[in-house]
């Protein structure tokens, strides 16, 4: 329409049909010339025309490419500004937390992120006290008595009773008691003649100064389970024992266990793999990346501390011989290895709750991810509530069906669809299979939180301490983390007996 508009003007010499009349059967020759010539330049005005009319048809076609280019790029400058919009705004909650101020567009329709709010239980007095000891706790008495009189008047007292309480406490170095112990060592020795060697009482160290088990022990829980520097490990020991240690004897201590750990880690790592179930997960950690893998059974978990973030290790965790099935999130160094493969629900569930909250959307887009968060997190919770049931292979086939109809429906593109929510959506097309893996197999999770909560905990050492620096330190750390982290979560209420146990 418009190039019939632009390119076919009206001709202003066109020839307007007139009646017939015999008058114009009498033409003179000079009209006749004067026709001829207006004939003519009627040609030769033709030709300019069409060739005008060539010219604009190739602008136009010129135009509308050149339009479309530059709508394409707006459309990709508008998708890059949205994307770093959205890192900005996951930037601003690390550094400055989730805290969301109350608006109106926090109660449009119908949409409600936070859980509903369940049922406060009645909770008693008594449990927001102190549980009372056993007996087996106490380890002092003390008695408080009154004298026969009153100590105001004198009178005799009366319905006298004996009222019991108990006192928690811990002991506290003073100037008096002292927690170090220093044991002096006597041992003899003697020469055997007949076998020409010393024979002594005890085994004698390298030096004449050595420290204990008890304070070796310590030392790798201060450091591994409570996360302490060198510089916090060594306030740590003489604010409470008055006791003095190097750098250089902490690092000796972490590396001499590390190697009596050893084969208590290969265990681990063992019973990790024959469990069925793994997830595995990975951070960045000083230079390097830390991997971490953990049974989806028990409280195993090992760790794998200063290398890169290639396939490689997530190989070498599994291993070539691994018929199980492994969770994780998604990152492609997990695709095509052994074993089945189920993906992790709660990355997209965190992805687009963030995006149904997210500011640095418009109102539009941000009811449009709220819709679909609905619909989504509609069918997480049905799998959720499909796994806490019995196992029934029957049962679990027409219920994986189900869910699969539903993944089907939700997962289609949407015009008003933002970038990152066509990610997460492709994600569902990409990796169809193993979305639902985990219905086949037998107390299999659909997320992968339990590597999360794994790798956390040396998260927050990272940022202590920045990881580690050397090869040997690595080596070091992966050992006794894996080794103190399964030993704490498993044996609650005895760990340093354990502990010393596995280092005897």
């Amino acid at each position: 329409m418009l190039y019939n508009r632009i390119c076919k003007p009206k001709n202003p010499f066109q020839k307007q049909s007139v009646p017939y009349s015999e008058d114009m059967e009498k033409l003179t020759e000079n009209e006749i010339q004067r026709r001829s010539q207006e004939w003519r330049n009627i040609k030769v005005l033709h030709g300019k025309a069409a060739e005008r009319n060539k010219k604009l048809k190739k602008k136009i076609n010129t135009l509308e490419e050149e339009i479309l280019k530059k709508d394409r790029i707006i459309f990709e400058q508008l998708e890059v500004l949205e994307t770093l919009q959205l890192q900005v705004e996951e930037l601003r909650q690390i550094v400055f937390g989730r805290g969301r101020k109350k608006d109106d567009d926090d109660t449009d329709g119908d949409f409600r992120l936070k859980k509903e709010n369940k049922e406060k239980e009645e909770r008693s007095k008594d449990s927001y006290k102190r549980p009372v000891p056993d007996g087996e706790d106490v380890t002092a008495h003390e008695y408080h008595r009154l004298p026969p009189s009153c100590p105001d008047c004198g009178t005799n007292l009366q319905d006298k009773e004996t009222i019991v309480f108990h006192e928690e406490d811990i002991p506290l170095p003073d100037k008096k008691t002292k927690l170090k112990r220093v044991i002096k060592h006597h041992v003899e020795k003697g020469w055997c003649p007949a076998c020409r060697k010393w024979h002594t009482a005890y085994p004698l160290p390298p030096a004449k100064v050595i420290l204990g088990k008890n304070v070796r022990l310590y030392i790798i829980y201060l450091s591994i389970l409570l996360r302490l520097s060198f510089s916090q490990i060594q306030s740590a020991l003489w604010d409470t024992y008055h006791f003095r240690i190097s750098d250089g004897e902490i690092r000796n201590i972490l590396f001499c266990l590390a190697d009596r750990l050893r084969p208590e880690f290969e265990r681990i790592k063992k019973r990790i793999l024959e469990g069925g179930a793994v997830h595995l997960d990975e951070t960045t950690w000083g230079e390097g990346y830390l991997w971490t893998m953990a049974a989806a059974k028990t409280e195993d978990v090992v760790y794998l501390a200063g290398r890169t973030r290639g396939k490689g290790n997530a190989e070498e965790l599994l291993g070539k011989d691994f018929k199980g099935v492994r969770i994780t999130d998604g990152y492609p160094a997990y695709d095509n290895l052994p074993g089945a493969h189920q993906q992790c629900w709660t990355h997209p569930n965190t992805k687009i709750k963030d995006l149904a909250c997210s500011k640095a959307i418009s109102k539009k887009a941000r009811k449009h991810c709220r819709r679909f968060y609905k619909k989504f997190s509609k069918t997480y919770k049905k799998l959720r509530d499909c796994l806490e049931e019995d196992f029934d292979p029957v049962k679990r086939v027409k219920q994986k069906k189900e869910l699969l109809r539903e993944i089907k429906k939700w997962r289609k593109p949407h015009a008003g669809d933002p970038k990152k929510l066509r990610n997460v959506k492709q994600q569902f097309y990409d990796y169809e299979p193993e979305w639902l893996t985990c219905m086949d197999h037998k107390d299999v999770p659909c997320d992968n939180n339990k590597a999360e909560r794994a790798i956390r905990h040396q998260v927050l050492k990272r940022v202590i301490s920045f990881g580690n620096k050397s090869k040997k330190g690595h080596e070091a750390f992966e050992v006794l983390a894996s080794v103190l982290m399964t030993s704490w979560k498993t044996y609650k209420d005895s760990f340093f007996p354990e502990l010393r146990e596995l280092c005897a």
